[in-house]
């Protein structure tokens, strides 16, 4: 097919039909979800990072608009506080889309955002039409592409999920074009346009929409303009686009780059480890195809188009020579899809996530636009090589039907069956109007996959959408309303309790709406020091884009965080699982549920247990900034357990800068050990280092027989219980060793008389049980059972993506208790398999001691703290020298000033903010501005100003040629 640049005749005509084709679309797509009461908000990302960003980058930009000078680079809500331009701009500052909130009201956010997605959807194929459009497509042909390019898996989850994922389907077929056009001997400035807009909009989507635009060149040139190409004239244009689109975009590309460079995100483990996918990703992933309608994406491979799809791939592949670019390109993708490298590679060398899929819906609408345009013209013999390829690919979808019992593909079989018919109808002139009732087809296909991805009885998209109201209602109930009459100042944070929800439903992480400053925070870039912090404390939370969530309830690091506020659910997990020191405060009216979680021996209303929200406060939290005279050297800090460093945070403080006039800190023996044995409820005693675990109903005891002793007892009271792995190892059993396990374990339990133990079923049942779960996966989870609950080290399998960390160590929080230490506790791991466990149990003793440190802490508190945008202010007046430390994030971007004079911001505790500072009264400033900022914005200047020129010289020649 060839690019034409004449402008087309009935253009007009043909927009005006496709923005009735999209009407109808948009009614499936988002109707269902209006229909069932739902919103298009769903409970995870949307929730958490998308609308509440939306709603704070609006009332920032309005800002900004009445007072331009006033430029807020630091949040003190995200989290324990973060640089704001790095967030905005991986999420809004570049995102064309998001400026469309100001033209609603802050009081319709939810509905701006919903709008907003429905005119992202509306732009997606509305870019494919302008594509399409270069090419001698009938009109309707150009609507089938659009309908086959607009409704696939990908975008009906993004649409949703990820808003910002739709904005590759605007750009790419934007970027062809314009790369058409240079190859053509055309201007370089439209695609200077379109690649400014690529480097803005996401830096993450620029990398994956930069190398599809690349590919496209290349293969491009080879298959059709090998020998017809000025090739110094065009490398000069691209050149030309290039660079100035990197000029004009460096205000946000490079202080994004350090960002990411200086993030959490750096040194994940490529591919999560994966050399091949598990089995079950190839036997599904020919379903994938025409699966239009899926949730749940296979490492993001979403593939799902309208069923016509597979029979414009088959047609194209019948004539390899006439297609040679989109033969090669689609085979290339189809080939990089068996391969975990390839996610992993485009998605940045971490997880395997094949999002890079976006890439292939151009080339697969372009197919299916040449399937339609040719359909009238098809010989008996095309026809054929059709119904064979069908018959053969309905065997492999029948064949995965019956092993997965998945009856999602029931309407993508059926309309490829009617497509196929159609086309034979056609070619028998049996229809008038062909291109007609193709449209008609492929619109219920896709009408059909939208409503089923959204229908609730399926429980798929519509189970994970908030419903009309309630993200009002969460946001007003975060905390149960005991947040009001609470301060909103960031000198103090607050914090809920791991696993126990507040709001049923969905995992809030991000606070971004109450005023208060939660220590949880959920974003995509963080800082890589709290990263390093939270890793050598071993905080069994962490995670590279959650950081710190509640801080696995450790008391210490609550304190040091300054959560003065904990929030608890009463009928929620780990309820009693409180952090030392925290007193209930405050609790919201109870509510008796008469059906559940009531003692059976209840006679009256009064001895029934109510449910409530309850505030707990502590004395104990440490102050945001504050003096230490009392250092801990990083040699020292390394020979720690992370307990011990968890504990030396009340003790000292760790500098990386100078320590004249300090002292060495005293570390008190206030980390316990305890000895440990581990006990099968067979009776028989266990090495954690040589565990086989072949029994899944095999429990252990992991007993403490120094608590028999009363002497010890009474040295452990009031302790935090943890349990230190510096060693984590877990290797699978084979598939065929896992059956076997499975099955002994199936036949000792078929012990009554009678009982027949069916051999060749169970083995077929267990093989389909681990095939469909990929086993054998590094994935377990190691729980232990206590008084509060059940706390558990849990290594994620490794298609999850974003979240993935590989597991070889960490310490886990039992609970602390008032009283006496258990004797006891319950271990069993999930899976079986083999394990190398090596750990220690501790009791981390929090008494007078440790609440003396942190009076210390309190009383050379910074004083008079004023905070103001970018700045923080205070007067401390120190006996010695020492350091003012604190739990603010450290960053490049801080500056600060002692008594008007500038200083050295040093880095404490590995992660956080401070100075030296010498005997005497001192006022402390600091002030934050983005890291590369300054720079990015001199270079766009210079792109600017490069731009102007260019411009000029471009109209001069143009003007005197004319």
């Amino acid at each position: 097919m060839e690019f034409s640049f004449t402008r087309r005749h009935g253009l007009r005509k043909l927009y005006l039909e496709y923005t009735v084709t999209f009407i109808f679309l948009a009614a499936c797509i988002f109707g269902t979800y209006l229909v069932t009461g739902h919103t298009f908000i769903l409970s995870k990302d949307a929730l958490n990072q998308h609308l509440p960003l939306l709603v704070k980058y609006r009332a920032a930009l309005i800002e900004f608009l009445h007072h331009p000078s006033r430029l807020t680079f630091w949040s003190w809500q995200m989290g324990l506080g973060t640089d704001t331009f790095q967030v905005y701009s991986y999420y809004t500052i570049g995102d064309a889309f998001a400026y469309l909130a100001l033209l609603f009201p802050a009081a319709k956010m939810t509905m701006a955002y919903q709008v907003i997605a429905m005119v992202r959807m509306y732009c997606v194929g509305l870019a494919f039409v302008y594509f399409a459009q270069h090419f001698n497509f009938r009109n309707h042909v150009i609507l089938i592409g659009t309908v086959a390019y607009t409704v696939n898996a990908f975008l009906l989850y993004a649409a949703v999920a990820q808003p910002f994922f739709t904005t590759p389907f605007i750009l790419f077929p934007l970027i062809v074009v314009q790369i058409e056009r240079v190859l053509k001997g055309g201007s370089a400035w439209p695609l200077t346009g379109v690649f400014t807009w690529m480097l803005i909009s996401n830096y993450y989507l620029a990398f994956v929409l930069g190398i599809g635009a690349l590919a496209y060149l290349v293969l491009r040139v080879l298959t059709h303009y090998r020998t017809r190409l000025d090739y110094l004239r065009t490398l000069g244009k691209l050149s030309f686009a290039t660079v100035t689109s990197l000029l004009l975009s460096a205000v946000l590309l490079v202080p994004e780059i350090l960002a990411v460079t200086n993030s959490t995100r750096t040194g994940a483990q490529f591919a999560n480890g994966l050399k091949v996918y598990p089995l079950y990703y190839y036997l599904f992933l020919p379903k994938q195809l025409i699966n239009g309608g899926q949730w749940y994406f296979m490492y993001w491979t979403a593939l799902g188009v309208v069923s016509i799809g597979f029979l414009a791939l088959v047609y194209i592949y019948s004539r390899p020579k006439k297609y040679p670019l989109l033969t090669i390109s689609l085979g290339l993708s189809m080939v990089m899809l068996l391969i975990p490298a390839v996610g992993a590679f485009f998605n940045g060398m971490m997880s395997a996530s094949n999002r890079w899929t976006l890439l292939i819906y151009l080339p697969l609408a372009m197919a299916v636009c040449i399937l339609t345009q040719d359909a009238p013209q098809f010989s008996r013999h095309t026809l054929w090589i059709l119904n064979v390829a069908t018959i053969i690919y309905l065997a492999v979808l029948i064949a995965t039907f019956y092993f997965a019992n998945n009856d999602d593909i029931f309407m993508p079989v059926l309309f490829l069956i009617i497509s196929l018919m159609a086309l034979w109808l056609i070619n028998f002139h049996k229809t008038r109007f062909p291109d007609r009732w193709l449209l008609a087809i492929v619109l219920l296909n896709a009408g059909f996959n939208a409503i089923y991805a959204a229908f609730p009885y399926k429980g798929d998209f519509t189970d994970k959408m908030l419903s009309r109201g309630e993200y009002q209602a969460i946001t007003a109930n975060r905390y149960g309303r005991l947040d009001q009459g609470l301060s909103r100042t960031p000198s103090y944070r607050v914090s809920t309790i791991s696993q126990n929800q507040i709001i049923a439903g969905p995992n809030l992480d991000n606070d971004l709406t109450s005023g208060l400053h939660n220590i949880d925070s959920y974003y995509s870039l963080q800082n890589k020091y709290l990263g390093e912090f939270n890793t050598s404390l071993q905080n069994n939370q962490y995670q590279a884009n959650i950081p710190i969530r509640q801080a696995d309830d450790r008391t210490v690091m609550n304190n040091f965080f300054g959560v003065r506020y904990l929030f608890v659910q009463s009928n929620g997990a780990n309820a009693t699982k409180l952090p030392a020191g925290y007193f209930l405060d405050k609790t919201s009216q109870p509510i008796i549920n008469y059906d559940v979680g009531q003692p059976s021996s209840a006679t009256s209303k009064d001895q029934l247990i109510p449910i409530q929200t309850e505030r707990y406060k502590t004395n104990n939290a440490f102050p945001l900034l504050y003096w230490q005279d009392r250092y801990i050297s990083h040699a020292r800090y390394k020979q720690l357990s992370p307990t011990e460093k968890e504990r030396a945070l009340a003790s000292g403080v760790v500098v990386n800068g100078p320590t004249t006039g300090m002292r060495a800190a005293k570390l008190h023996q206030t980390v316990i050990p305890i000895k440990s044995t581990l006990v099968s409820n067979r009776f028989n005693t266990i090495n954690p280092a040589k565990l086989k675990y072949v029994d899944s109903d095999e429990k252990y005891q992991l007993q403490f027989p120094q608590m028999q002793d009363k002497a010890f007892r009474q040295r452990v009271r009031g302790s935090e219980l943890h349990i230190e792995f510096s060693k984590i190892r877990y290797t699978p059993f084979t598939m065929k060793e896992q059956i076997h396990y499975d099955m002994h374990h199936r036949q000792a339990m078929a012990n009554n008389p009678g009982s027949v133990f069916n051999e060749r079923f169970n083995k077929y049942r267990y093989w389909r049980y681990h095939v469909l779960n990929g086993s054998p996966d590094i994935s377990f989870n190691l729980n232990y059972f206590s008084r509060f609950g059940t706390a558990s080290v849990v290594q994620a399998k490794q298609n999850v993506l974003s979240l993935f960390k590989h597991v070889t160590n960490g310490t886990l929080n039992i609970g602390y208790y008032d009283g006496n230490l258990p004797q006891k506790l319950t271990f069993k791991p999930s899976k079986l398999g083999n394990y190398e466990l090596k750990y220690r149990v501790v009791a981390e003793k929090l008494d007078g001691n440790y609440t003396q440190e942190v009076r210390n802490i309190q009383r050379h508190a910074l004083t008079d703290l004023q905070f103001s945008r970018n700045r923080v202010s205070g007067k401390i007046t120190t006996p010695r020298a020492g350091v003012l430390t604190s739990s603010i994030p450290y960053s490049s971007g801080w500056r600060v000033t002692v008594n008007g004079q500038a200083a050295k911001t040093i880095r404490t505790n590995q992660a956080f903010l401070g100075v030296y500072l010498p005997q005497g009264t001192h006022r402390v400033v600091f002030t934050y501005q983005t890291p590369g900022l300054r720079t990015g914005a001199m270079v766009s200047l210079l792109g600017l100003c490069w731009t102007a020129a260019a411009a000029i010289i471009s109209w001069f020649f143009k003007y005197r040629q004319q």
